[in-house]
Parts: C-alpha cells; structure tokens; sequence
C-alpha cells in the first residue's frame, strides 16, 4: 500500500483541517495545510509524552489535534475542525494508523548540525598585505568556474536522484528549506520525502495526485539548487510507454447540472481525471460520476501514449 494513497483519507476528509507525518522531535513532513502556529504546542507535547506516546489529543484555537504513533520513528499529527466531536477524531485517526502500520515508511531525513557562527579576527599585518600577481591568478579561474550553473534538462521521463544539498533541504528552517517553502509551499517537502532514486517525474506526480507540470517545475528548481540530481533518457523514445486517458468535453457547459461543471470544465484534453480530482480536491470516484451521463455523446476519452521509466 502507498503512503500517499493512505493520506489521501485525510486530504478529502471535510472534517480534518490539516495533517502531517511528523518526526519525534516535531518535524513536519508531507504536511497538508497544518498551521505553523500549532507546531509549538505539538512540539512540546511531544517532548514531554514521546516516550509513552500512543494516542493524544490536544486542543488549540485551531480545533482537536490528534497525536497518533505509527512506529517508532514516525507520529501522525490530524488537526480536526471543532465541529467534530472527539470520540470521531480518535476513531478517524486510529483507521488511518491502522492503514499506515501497513506502509513501509523512509526513515526520517537525517538533520545537519546548526552552522555555527565564524568568529573572523582581523590580523592587520596580514590583510594588509598585497597580493601577487600570480597568486591571484591561481584564485580568480577557480571562483568563476564554481560560480557557473549547469544547465540541465528535465522532463516527465528523468528518474530524480538524491543531490548532494538533499539533506540540507529537508532540514526544518535552514535556508534551502525556507526558500523551497516559499517558492512551493509544502510540495517541494512531499515531493523529496517520496524520491526513491527508482521513480521517473511522470511517476511521483501520480503518487502524489499532482498535475506533471507542477511537479516538474519543482524537481527543475532542485536540480538547479543541487537539491536532487536526475537520471535521463538521451530521447524520449527508447522508455517504456504507458498509455493514459484524458477526457475531453465538447457540449455546451450550460446544459450541463451544476454538481457535474466543476469537473466539465476541466476536461480540456490535457489531464486525467486523477489530476483533475485533484485540482478540485475531491475524490477520484466522485470526478468519475460527473462525466458518466456524458460519456458516448458530449464527453469522449483521448488515449495518449506517455514515456515513464521506473
């Protein structure tokens, strides 16, 4: 069983306001909407209860947070809104444990030590002293080489590897990681948590039901930070090819009922339906019924071949 297909129950449930996977120390990861301002409280309850931990709750200003262990390693953290009563939070949480006992969890991301502060003590007698001209020589090639970006092309069929800054990322806080969660929020994390070094680009946007362009875009960005590295293809056409469906509607979106326009209105051609759920953030089974009646008349499905590897 996938672990996001698992956190999928909480993502569509309307009752669960946010939720993450969370480590013993309190570091989120594969976070979904969890307010930062709660943290602090599940930080320090963790502290003091991580050993003992098995089910807890917590109230904030923001609804119940259930605190849940799902290994040793891992806690999964539920915020519910306050109009569920605590008895169904409990219930709601402990079927999701049950679920994930099942998944074969990364272990946590090992975190790099705090830098520590570089106390420069200024020797007169040696910063005032000239360079030679040779010796700059020596430096000047070394720095512009280092200073130079490598362009790399990535696209839907690349296997993403591990880069050498991976860890510095998936610390809580440090630049590299306040900089991915400003540019991308929460999915820069998801998206590294799930690297296996097997899967293709095309392959962690279905796991984690998100459009390939987007997903695209992220792991682009962390290749170029040195954050992950990929593995592609010369062409696109030696790679296996998976054959996908993406519905198309062609009838007048007035004519069709108000609960099925949402999904209509999508179906241009260029997603599946899973995307498309997605986007909505609805089930798939739900995005489903709202092309049957249509299927055969206005709406039709266009096979599509797309390369993955891995």
């Amino acid at each position: 069983m996938k672990l996001e297909r698992v956190l999928t129950k909480l993502k569509f449930d309307d009752s669960v306001s946010g939720y993450a996977l969370v480590t013993n120390d309190g570091h989120p990861f594969l976070s979904f909407s969890l307010p930062d301002e709660v943290l602090p409280q599940i930080k320090g309850t963790l502290k003091i209860h991580i050993n003992d931990l098995k089910l807890m709750n917590i109230l904030t200003s923001q609804g119940s947070v259930i605190l849940a262990r799902v290994d040793p390693q891992w806690v999964l953290v539920v915020l519910f809104t306050p109009e569920l009563h605590l008895g169904g939070a409990l219930s709601r949480t402990q079927a999701v444990v049950d679920l994930l006992v099942q998944v074969d969890l990364p272990p946590p991301p090992k975190f790099a030590p705090e830098p520590e502060i570089e106390v420069v003590i200024e020797e007169p007698d040696v910063v005032e002293e000239p360079l030679l001209a040779d010796e700059i020589e020596e430096v000047l090639p070394e720095e512009e080489e280092e200073s130079l970006p490598s362009e790399v092309e990535v696209f839907h069929g690349c296997v993403v590897l591990r880069g050498k800054r991976y860890t510095e990322a998936m610390t809580l806080d440090s630049k590299l990681n306040l900089a991915m969660k400003r540019t991308y929020s929460n999915l820069g994390v998801d998206i590294l948590l799930v690297i296996d070094e097997k899967m293709t680009v095309y392959k962690i946007a279905e796991h984690l039901a998100k459009p390939v362009r987007q997903v695209l875009e992220v792991v682009t960005w962390c290749v170029n930070e040195s954050i992950t590295d990929v593995e592609c293809p010369d062409e696109q056409e030696p790679g296996p090819k998976e054959l996908i469906e993406l519905p198309l509607f062609e009838g007048k979106i007035k004519k069709a009922k108000k609960q099925h326009r949402a999904v209509l209105k999508l179906c241009d051609g260029t997603r599946t339906l899973h995307q498309i759920a997605a986007i909505l953030g609805i089930h798939y089974f739900a995005a489903l019924q709202s092309t049957i009646p249509y299927q055969g008349t206005t709406l039709k499905f266009i096979r599509t071949d797309i390369i993955t590897r891995g």
